[in-house]
C-alpha cells in the first residue's frame, strides 16, 4: 500500500511539473506590446487583448481578429467575385456596352488590389469581452489582434464615377452621402449597401418606393453602391451582396502595418 501511493504521488508531481502548452498570437496597432505574444493553449481573446495594452487612442469598433483559417473561405470569395467581373466585363464589351465595361473594369481593379484577411467579426474590447462568455471565443495558433486609429471620415465606393472619401457627419443618413460621390452608368438607385467598422453589412433602400430608415454610418464606415440587378443578374444575383462581404473583411488604417 504505502509503495502504490508513493507512485500514485510521484505522478501527481510530475504531472505538475509538466510544462503548460503555449501558443503564439500576433497583435499590433495601437497597442502598448506589438508583436508576438505567448499564450497558454485554450487561451481566449481577453487574454491577448489584456496582454496587448491596447490604448486608449485605439479605435475598438475597428478592431479586427485576423484568423488563419478564414484565409481560405476569403479566398475563395474574393475569387469567385472577380471571375463575375471579368465574366460581366467580357459581356459588356461584347454587346458594345462602354459605360458598363468601364464600370465593372474599375471596380474589378479596386476589389483585385484588396488583400485577403482572414478577419472575423468580433468583440475585442478588453475588458467586455472578459466579461462576455459567448463573445470571449478561443485562439488559434497564429491569430491576429489588430487595434486601428479612430478615423474622421466613410468612403463612399461601387458603382459612382469615382471612389469618394468624405467627412463623417453625425447621424447623418447614409444615403445622403451619395449626393456628394456622383452615382456611374448602371448603378442600382434604389439599394445601397453599409459596410459598418465592425464588419456589419447591412442593405438600404434609398430609392422613393422603399425608403429605409435612416442610418447612420459610425467613423471608418463603407457606403457600397451596387451594380444595377438588370446587369449582374447575367451572371451571379448575389454577385453585390459578395462584394459587400468582402469589403468587410477589410482593415481600417493604424499607427503601423496589420500585423
Amino acid at each position: 500500500m504505502r509503495r502504490f501511493v508513493a507512485t500514485c504521488l510521484g505522478l501527481g508531481l510530475a504531472a505538475v511539473a509538466l510544462p503548460v502548452a503555449a501558443m503564439q498570437v500576433r497583435v499590433g496597432g495601437a497597442v502598448e506590446h506589438p508583436g508576438t505574444l505567448v499564450v497558454k493553449d485554450g487561451a481566449r481573446l481577453s487574454d491577448a487583448a489584456l496582454a496587448a495594452g491596447v490604448q486608449p487612442r485605439a479605435y475598438l469598433l475597428g478592431a479586427a481578429w485576423l484568423r488563419p483559417s478564414l484565409l481560405a473561405a476569403q479566398q475563395r470569395l474574393k475569387a469567385g467575385v472577380l471571375f463575375d467581373l471579368d465574366s460581366l466585363h467580357l459581356r459588356a464589351l461584347q454587346r458594345g456596352d462602354s459605360a458598363l465595361a468601364d464600370t465593372v473594369g474599375e471596380l474589378r481593379n479596386e476589389l483585385a488590389a484588396l488583400p485577403v484577411t482572414g478577419r472575423a467579426p468580433a468583440l475585442l474590447a478588453p475588458r467586455a469581452v472578459e466579461a462576455d462568455a459567448a463573445a470571449n471565443r478561443p485562439l488559434l495558433p497564429g491569430d491576429r489582434l489588430f487595434y486601428p486609429l479612430r478615423p474622421g471620415t466613410v468612403r463612399v465606393v461601387g458603382a459612382v464615377q469615382s471612389p469618394c472619401t468624405l467627412p463623417l457627419r453625425p447621424l447623418q443618413d447614409a444615403r445622403r452621402y451619395l449626393a456628394d460621390c456622383p452615382y456611374a452608368a448602371h448603378a442600382d438607385r434604389d439599394w445601397i449597401y453599409v459596410i459598418q467598422p465592425d464588419g456589419h453589412v447591412s442593405r438600404q433602400g434609398v430609392a422613393l418606393w422603399n425608403r429605409s430608415a435612416p442610418l447612420s454610418l459610425a467613423p471608418g464606415a463603407i457606403v457600397y453602391v451596387p451594380l444595377a440587378a438588370r446587369a449582374t443578374k447575367a451572371v451571379d444575383d448575389t454577385l453585390n451582396r459578395d462584394v459587400a462581404d468582402f469589403l468587410a473583411t477589410q482593415l481600417l488604417p493604424g499607427p503601423e502595418t496589420a500585423p
